[in-house]
């Protein structure tokens, strides 16, 4: 799985409007990427380590700016346990289906 189809999934699955605030996709650093998201107020980060092959999900507090955000890790594991968990895990953290 590359960042691509991640992002894509990610996406698919959120029930709610969202603002793409970011998106970096470097192929030739083994797919490696980043995406940024405002959903209900809040700053979510996506960043996958291609050599690694580990993702990691941010979420910022509610109304920050988004260049001084500071974000809290929520989920930081494998691509493919990403989708599942990382959506529940962002569920929790807000109380609310995203």
């Amino acid at each position: 799985m590359n960042f691509l189809e991640l992002k894509e999934q990610f996406e698919s699955n959120l029930t709610n409007d969202f603002e793409v605030l970011e998106l970096h996709y470097v192929p030739y650093s083994f797919g490696s990427g980043l995406a940024a998201y405002r959903i209900r107020g809040q700053i979510i980060k996506i960043v996958y380590d291609g050599k690694d092959n580990q993702v990691q999900l941010l979420i910022s507090a509610r109304h920050n700016k988004y260049p001084n955000a500071s974000y809290t890790t929520i989920y930081e594991g494998l691509p493919t346990d990403f989708v599942e968990i990382g959506i529940v895990k962002l569920y929790d953290f807000n109380g609310q289906r995203t």
